[in-house]
């Protein structure tokens, strides 16, 4: 079975959009004893019950004009990610994004079939999880400045007590601290400093795990030295940030849904493969936010230059990997 956690990692690797992705994802498997997605299920089925587990997502687009516009790539694979974890580990997602991508992230929770409460309400869900009661998911806003950043960073390890920080599609400082987009442009403005709590939990033995697809996100400093070799403008954007482990995916939407498919193939249990009624349906969603297409600039069912057609492609093709798999 070894082997079908393998396909899975490929079949999201193939570079689709020629960010040579898949020197990425080869370096990243270098680092692991396994697939990248059989690692991470490894990682997730430790996860203790009833513990809060962070998902860090959301980019902002266009601070120039508004620092509410977001992209479709990031939240929707959290969205499913977090609610698949939830399902097998009875664990509470506690999302994180900048304050100006709370709202249009809520709604992308809710179109994935998640509760937004608060964390207070969290826990009584967990209590009464027995009667059905496990849709939930919590979202806080995290700071853009560097110092409030620490400071939030050890407050929220000190009151959540983690169980993982998993941070999907999500940009990291270079080697000089700034942000930079996939064109090499600094758009540091307005963009959350989750450095310091992956930095803050690693120091506290809190597993880490982050999926990205270009090279400037966080967790793409396990692999810097070949995003600076091989991805356009690799000096400039690369993230030095580092985690436990790195999944890589031509679309970090597709690398979370291939997670998920990972947790399905190891359970047997077909519930926890990613559904084409929810791609549907966030996209759908992600339009009537104002999320945008990352790659084209555009509001429409497309995430990073990719057609709704073809999203929904990757997960009836992970489906078939798995249910063939057994």
């Amino acid at each position: 079975m070894t082997k079908v956690f393998e396909q899975l990692d490929q079949l999201v690797n193939i570079d689709y959009n020629k960010r040579k992705i898949h020197e990425l994802y080869r370096e990243a498997r270098k680092n692991t004893d396994t697939s990248l997605t059989l690692k991470a299920v490894e990682i997730i089925e430790d996860f203790p019950k009833g513990r809060f587990v962070f998902f860090v997502t959301g980019s902002v687009m266009r601070e120039g004009v508004s620092s509410s516009i977001g992209e479709t790539d990031g939240p929707l694979g959290t969205a499913i990610l977090a609610k698949k974890v939830r399902e097998y580990r009875s664990v509470i997602p506690l999302i994180l994004t900048e304050k100006t991508l709370v709202e249009a992230t809520i709604s992308i929770l809710k179109a994935a079939g998640l509760a937004v409460v608060t964390p207070e309400q969290a826990l009584v869900a967990q209590k009464l999880d027995g009667k059905g009661y496990t849709s939930v998911a919590c979202i806080l806003p995290f700071p853009c400045e560097d110092e409030e950043a620490k400071i939030v960073s050890i407050k929220l390890i000190e009151d959540y007590n983690p169980a993982a920080v998993i941070c999907i599609e999500k940009t990291g400082k270079n080697i000089k601290g700034t942000y930079h987009s996939m064109q090499g442009l600094d758009y540091s403005k307005g963009r959350a400093r989750v450095d310091y709590l992956v930095e803050k939990a690693m120091e506290n033995n809190i597993p880490t795990i982050a999926i990205g697809d270009g090279g400037n996100e966080i967790g793409m400093g396990n692999v810097v030295n070949v995003v600076r070799k091989h991805v356009p403008h690799g000096e400039i954007i690369a993230s030095v940030t580092k985690v436990d482990l790195l999944v890589t995916a031509s679309v970090s939407n597709w690398g979370c849904y291939a997670v998920c498919a990972a947790i399905a193939l190891k359970t047997g249990n077909v519930n926890f493969l990613p559904q084409v009624s929810d791609e549907k349906r966030m996209l759908e969603v992600a339009v009537l936010s104002g999320l945008i297409d990352g790659a084209t600039g555009k509001t429409n069912t497309t995430v990073d230059g990719f057609s709704l057609e073809t999203n929904i492609a990757i997960i009836e093709m992970l489906r078939a990997i798995v249910l063939r798999g057994w």
